[in-house]
């Protein structure tokens, strides 16, 4: 019980010394919420490599290897997965935010498409990210310090220290805080990652005596799906209702669960940092050699190790092997583990803070606001919600799983408003909005969340989660962009608003592409859709038997499905380098980014409207908690 204790302090002490540093940087409030537009380009690239991948790879990722085996192999290249989403976007949507002087993807919704549900669906993602995708993550580690503890802290202590070292740094220091300790945090995860990983190892006496181990239980009929690729889909009607052949991990679900992953890439707290960073210059170094290079050997190696030996062994699992080691160095990892993973929440209360109050509550209800008022708001904001992330993961668990698990799959909804924004202009704001609206019901109705909802008013759906193995981040991308497509095709005459138009005017027309690249075009879309193929798609049926003889013998001496992975997770190392240096897709555009003024407007009036609108939402918010009591009453005596 010493290390730990010792361990928390220092790093406790530590953000608090940095977050200093950061409120005197910040002059208190005026650069509080984007570190004045100038975190250094490698800054920000370990706060996203780190954000994105180091906490959750490990503790989700590897779980669902020591529970289920390979049988999901988009885990594996979950690094790449990212970066194809970070090719494609950040250099265009920093570019925006430049020209348009904008910090968040909340205001670049609003601005672009001239859309208030955009920015207020924005919002609740970023709240869902802030509360419960992190909150879920902090409840396991809390687990993890109370059985290091000895139960001398139980979980909920646990969450509460936790939750105080994080909400601490995030309060006082902003987004200059969050992006100094993020590049430490995500080195300490990282590192933590490879050790755990190096144990793992001689604690299954070698790779060798690992994989023979992972022979045995190939060669047992009872558990040789878990090595395997189950098909390219089955038609079953979702967990809960229908128990696929063997396991739910077919090709399609991994290649939606990848989609999954790339709505962390779409995320405002991501965004957040790409309109933060003062300079495009690291972007394709980041997305090419950080996030797929080093991170994805995280993923595809370092998790692969810790989930194999829980394979074989679960008592052998992360809570075991940081028991198994000596209490100052499992505290050492523990504290790595904690950094990753505050990293991570630590970004998305701010978002989910700064997305509240400046870009919904201050426009809506209060314009007059002053900026040393709006960054006090905010601050009480990221109290309320990791408040109410702490209570719901001492009270509602099941909730907090439920909400966590919405997370990527809304996230990655928005993907449609930011291929509008960057690459397709055809696309008009009444189709982007609807095939949101359409997007998030397809989510939500192949979710439990949804399910549950639905039941609980007397609507039973035939189907349960992920029906036919597809993950619901697919079937709501269907949705959306089916009805994008439809709706964009009779609202060409729709104009944009001012900035919307100044905007396509100004990114079309200085990334117009050079003919030398014009020429790769055709050459970059077959080799990234043959690896899309292979590597996440129907392909990945080959990796079952790609490394195997006659026999059934493995020729890697590993599952044959894990060598395959990471094949492709080189070839998609070498993708990513080709779309972002050769292609030019994340290179940097080496020009001044001057910013637009718009036309003068004559002053709007506008106290009357916002006290009305205020009185609305609190009658709104009376009538809604009224209700939410009746049903838990009535739910509770049935």
């Amino acid at each position: 019980m010493i290390w730990l204790p010792l361990y928390g302090l220092f790093y406790a002490i530590a953000t608090l010394y940095w977050a200093r540093i950061a409120t005197r940087a910040n002059g208190d409030y005026q650069t509080y919420f984007s570190a004045g537009h100038a975190l250094a380009p490698w800054m920000s690239v370990l706060v996203i490599a780190g954000a994105s991948l180091s906490g959750w790879a490990l503790l989700a990722g590897s779980a669902e290897i020591g529970r289920n085996g390979f049988g999901l192999p988009a885990l594996m290249q979950a690094g790449i997965a990212l970066a194809l989403p970070g090719v494609l976007f950040f250099k265009r949507i920093w570019l925006l935010g430049q020209r348009l002087r904008l910090s968040s993807l909340t205001e670049l919704l609003r601005a672009y498409w001239g859309s208030e549900f955009l920015a207020a669906f924005s919002a609740v993602v970023a709240v869902i990210f802030a509360v419960a995708f992190a909150g879920l993550q902090l409840r396991a580690l809390s687990g993890l310090a109370a059985d290091l503890s000895g139960g001398m802290v139980s979980r909920e202590i646990a969450s509460v220290l936790l939750g105080l070292i994080l909400v601490s740094y995030v309060v006082i220091g902003g987004m200059r805080a969050v992006g100094a300790l993020g590049t430490v945090q995500a080195v300490l995860a990282a590192s933590a990652v490879v050790v755990l990983a190096a144990f793992a190892l001689v604690d299954a006496g070698g790779f060798a005596a690992l994989n023979a181990g992972l022979a045995r239980l190939a060669a047992d009929p009872a558990t040789a799906g878990r090595f395997l690729v189950a098909g390219v889909i089955q038609f079953t009607a979702g967990i809960g209702r229908e128990a696929a052949a063997g396991h739910e991990g077919t090709a399609l679900a991994s290649l939606s669960f990848a989609m999954a992953l790339m709505g962390v890439q779409a995320s405002p707290m991501i965004m957040k940092v790409v309109l933060s960073t003062a300079s495009p210059r690291g972007f394709a170094a980041g997305q090419t050699w950080v996030m797929a290079g080093a991170f994805g050997a995280l993923v595809a190696f370092c998790m692969a190790t810790v989930g194999a030996v829980a394979l074989i062994d679960p008592a052998h699992g992360l809570g075991g092997l940081l028991a198994g080691l000596s209490p100052w160095f499992s505290a050492w990892l523990f504290i790595g583990l904690l950094a990753g993973v505050q990293l991570m929440a630590g970004l998305a209360l701010l978002a989910a803070g700064e997305a509240l109050v400046r870009h919904l509550y201050k426009p809506w209800f209060h314009s007059t606001l002053s900026r040393r008022d709006t960054v006090t708001l905010v601050r009480v904001a990221v109290g309320l919600g990791l408040l109410a992330s702490l209570l719901m993961q001492a009270l509602t668990p099941v909730a907090l799983t439920l909400l966590a698990s919405l997370a990527l799959p809304l996230a990655f909804q928005l993907s449609i408003p930011l291929l509008g924004m960057t690459w397709l202009r055809w696309m008009t704001p009444p189709a982007v909005v609807t095939g949101v609206g359409f997007g998030i019901a397809g989510v939500l109705l192949t979710e439990p969340f949804g399910i549950a909802v639905l039941s609980f008013f007397g609507l039973d759906l035939p189907w349960g989660r992920n029906p036919w193995t597809i993950h619901s981040a697919a079937w709501g991308m269907a949705a959306n962009l089916a009805v994008t497509l439809l709706v964009s095709a009779f609202t060409q005459r729709r104009g944009f608003g001012e900035e919307g138009q100044e905007a396509r005017r100004f990114l079309f027309g200085l990334l117009g592409g050079n003919p030398r690249v014009r020429a790769l075009r055709s050459t970059a879309w077959s080799v990234t859709l043959a690896w899309l193929f292979l590597a996440l798609g129907p392909g990945l049926i080959f990796g079952n038997y790609a490394f195997a003889d006659a026999e059934g013998h493995w020729v890697l001496g590993m599952p044959p499905i894990w060598g395959w992975s990471l094949m492709l997770w080189v070839a998609g190392v070498v993708l990513v380098w080709f779309l972002s240096y050769k292609m030019e897709l994340a290179s940097p555009v080496l020009v001044d980014v001057p910013a637009y003024e718009p036309r003068p407007k004559l002053p709007r009036r506008q106290g009357e409207a916002e006290r009305e609108r205020r009185r609305i939402a609190l009658i709104t918010l009376a009538i809604g908690f009224s209700l939410a009591v009746i049903a838990a009453l009535s739910f509770g005596q049935a």
